[in-house]
């Protein structure tokens, strides 16, 4: 019953021009659908009386995330199980532990294949001024580097009960490239700039999106991701500057 809204929103989306405008009414339309579901799983989960849904964005056409006042991210998956998500979140609570900076705290609906986490304090570096991100790059990216070596320090058969995590994340061979020495580490696998949080001296608080963590079989994966997005993002920055 919950994949109705997804199936209803890509029906209606046919008929918009623009793949932009497409992606916005599947978005829209699932949120305001799902609206009913998402006030409730926020006021079970908090104990508050929420007011506003606003829709963030629709990751292809299996995933829509929103915000609830402003302060509760609330994501919704197509083609995922609610056990998976339960799965997830006890992953998360697990590595939580090793991780120096924050990471969210999750709670899963026992009914639809959705969860909840609050808004972590910071910002990203698209919300700072340039010149101060490329000014500082280096310091940025050593602790982006200290990130994936606390995450990657964590062994496999450490995970409690680890072979239901072992079978169900699967690589991301398309994103890995070959290695000399392959051997299984845990990888965030969306290490682009906007999933890092700074405060205003450009100290990290906190990484988020660890929708996508699975086992990589190159130690350099994730830092390979981040260093794809980065370049990106100072290409951008330079042609702005033309």
């Amino acid at each position: 019953m919950y994949k109705i809204p997804f199936e209803f929103g890509n029906l209606l989306a046919c008929f918009v021009p623009g793949n932009k405008r497409r992606a916005r009414v599947r978005g829209w339309v699932n949120v305001i659908l799902f609206r009913p579901f998402i006030m409730s799983f926020v006021r079970r989960t908090y104990g508050i009386k929420p007011k506003s849904v606003r829709f963030v964005r629709q990751k292809t056409l299996n995933r829509i995330v929103c915000v609830v006042d402003e302060k509760y991210y609330v994501k919704i998956f197509r083609n995922v199980t609610v056990k998976k998500l339960q799965d997830f979140k006890f992953l998360m609570d697990f590595i939580r532990t090793y991780i120096s900076v924050e990471i969210p705290v999750i709670f899963v609906s026992k009914h639809i294949p959705m969860y909840v986490c609050e808004k972590i304090p910071g910002r990203n570096v698209r919300e700072f001024d340039k010149n101060l991100i490329l000014n500082n790059e280096n310091k940025i990216v050593s602790q982006v580097k200290n990130v994936i070596q606390e995450l990657q320090k964590i062994q496999i058969s450490q995970i409690p009960n680890n072979e239901r995590f072992v079978f169900s994340m699967q690589p991301e061979r398309s994103v890995e490239k070959p290695c000399e020495r392959p051997h299984q580490v845990l990888a965030h696998f969306d290490m682009n700039e906007t999933n890092f949080l700074f405060d205003d001296d450009l100290n990290l608080l906190g990484v988020i999106d660890w929708d996508t963590i699975s086992i990589a079989q190159n130690p350099d994966t994730d830092f390979n991701i981040f260093s794809k997005h980065w370049t990106r993002y100072k290409e951008r920055v330079q042609k702005q500057d033309k």
